[in-house]
């Protein structure tokens, strides 16, 4: 508590005001200061001309928001400024309070439920959450189910946005640690299991429905915009973040998830529930007779399915990746299967041929397309190897190299070919014998180091056929003439005639 004569240091500490500001205010006789707070108060708002307009408005629509008010405003007003939201939503709140214009609170009328009977039901709900780590921060991605009667937790985390065949995975893991099924799951309408509610007639995603057959349970979906028709496990998910996440270090998933069995054991289902005023584990004990049996097994297939979009698309996990042209055949059961390898996506069609393979990006947003996709590859790659191969001496050898060549080459199969083909169509029959024989005997199936053998037998054929060079020899009357030397004159005679030189 501040007293008479206390220090600038004090009423600092006290007041929370800089020193500087406190002695500003300390240099001020008491006519000063009283100008100085009237000024303060009449200070002029940037949105002050239009306050009478903001009042109208206000008075008509008391339950209008800010946003609508700033659209009016520049519907009404051309000249108006160039303003941010956030100071129209404090202008309108000002107004508000000065003429004591209050909001219309939309009120929605609520009743107690009843207790379901034991065993009746579940409800299901993701969430996720931004943890600290060694690295800077990591967001992890959960799921959680809650038996509505005994309110006995479980939550599942990934460091992954759930997928339908992990979101079932997860289900398989409640129903484990449940120790049983309830007979109805309470869902929003997510998109990992809903195609779209159909004013009731639910089309459930070709995954969840397989799963959902095989378990044989209930499905209730909510209404759009309406979480507090779950408000069990709405209140499970923010119990999760405020309870369990609220502060904690992220190291390893499974850490993660070893953690929150812990927690759930000492705390999430050990405490006594609020509402109930029991502890949902003694709860639980009561409800698991009244659960339908659970055993474990293998529901999904590891096939995931992707429809083809009429661009010779796909779509797998917020990315867009191309497919060969030609995929996309306007049937309604148009789609190809997929295979998670690591970071490369295996793309096969539904007979299971594949077709390609693409590497996946760790962020979303993505158009991934192989430049290989872009050429016509509607002609039969089979037409194509008869063709290639009718140009050799042995078609059948021919054949069997070209399949083989297929078999180790499928992205980029046509492409070998042609360049084989237009290899040989200039090359006699003898070399192209002797460059098969050679690549089929050594393993050497593609294009590239076909053409580099067919090169060299071609080098030397061609070194075989070409005629010796004739050495024409000198004829014998002429050796006469080169044994023939010149005669020499002594160098005493030229000494002789340069001394006596007039």
């Amino acid at each position: 508590m501040l007293i008479e004569g206390s220090s600038l240091r004090q009423i600092s500490t006290f007041t929370g005001l800089d020193r500087r500001t406190i002695r500003k205010y300390a240099e001020m006789n008491e006519q000063e200061y009283e100008a100085f707070l009237c000024q303060k108060e009449e200070r002029r708002k940037l949105l002050t001309p239009y306050e009478s307009f903001v009042k109208e408005k206000l008075l008509q629509v008391p339950s209008a928001s800010a946003a609508q008010l700033h659209d009016w405003l520049k519907e009404h007003h051309p000249d108006f400024p160039q303003t941010g939201s956030r100071t129209v939503y404090n202008f309108v709140i000002w107004v508000r309070q000065k003429y004591h214009i209050l909001q219309e609170p939309k009120l929605r009328d609520y009743f107690p439920v009843e207790e379901l009977p034991y065993g009746a039901q579940g409800q299901v709900d993701f969430g996720q959450y931004t943890l600290r780590c060694d690295q800077g921060r990591k967001k992890v991605y959960f799921f959680s189910m809650v038996l509505s009667r005994s309110r006995y937790k479980f939550v599942y985390f990934s460091d992954r946005s759930f997928t339908t065949k992990t979101a079932v995975e997860a289900h398989e893991a409640a129903f484990k640690f449940f120790e049983g099924i309830p007979l109805e799951l309470v869902y929003d309408q997510d998109r990992l299991f809903l195609v779209d509610e159909n004013l009731g007639n639910l089309l459930l995603t070709r995954e969840f429905k397989t799963y959902v057959t095989e378990r044989d349970y209930r499905l209730y979906f909510c209404r759009k915009s309406d979480p507090e028709s779950k408000g069990k496990i709405e209140n499970v998910i923010g119990y999760i973040k405020k309870n369990f996440l609220y502060g904690r270090v992220y190291h390893d998933i499974q850490t993660l998830q070893l953690q929150a069995i812990s927690w759930l054991a000492r705390t999430g289902n050990a405490m006594v529930h609020g509402a109930t005023g029991k502890v949902p584990e003694k709860e639980w004990q009561i409800e698991k007779p009244h659960l339908s049996s659970w055993a474990p097994v293998s529901l999904l297939p590891d096939w995931l399915m992707s429809s083809v979009l009429k661009n010779n698309t796909f779509n797998y996990c917020g990315n867009t990746y191309s497919l060969p042209l030609g995929t996309y055949t306007g049937k309604k059961a148009n789609y190809v299967k997929l295979r998670l390898d690591d970071d490369m996506l295996q793309v096969y069609s539904p007979n299971e041929e594949l077709l390609c393979r693409h590497k996946v990006p760790f962020n979303k947003g993505n158009l991934i397309i192989n430049t290989d996709h872009k050429r016509d590859k509607s002609g039969k790659i089979s037409e194509l190897i008869i063709q290639t191969a009718a140009l050799f001496p042995d078609t059948d050898k021919a054949e069997r190299y070209l399949l083989k060549v297929k078999e180790l080459k499928p992205r980029y199969v046509r492409d070998q070919l042609l360049s084989i083909r237009d290899a040989v169509r200039e090359t006699n029959p003898a070399t192209i014998e002797s460059a098969i024989e050679e690549c089929m005997g050594n393993a050497f199936f593609d294009a590239g180091t076909f053409k580099q053998v067919l090169k060299k037998h071609a080098k030397s054929s061609a070194d075989m056929a070409a005629p010796q060079a004739i050495i024409k020899l000198l004829d014998p009357s002429h050796l006469q003439k080169a044994e023939t030397r010149p005669a020499s004159s002594d160098i005493n005679l030229y000494e002789s005639l340069f001394n006596n030189k007039p």
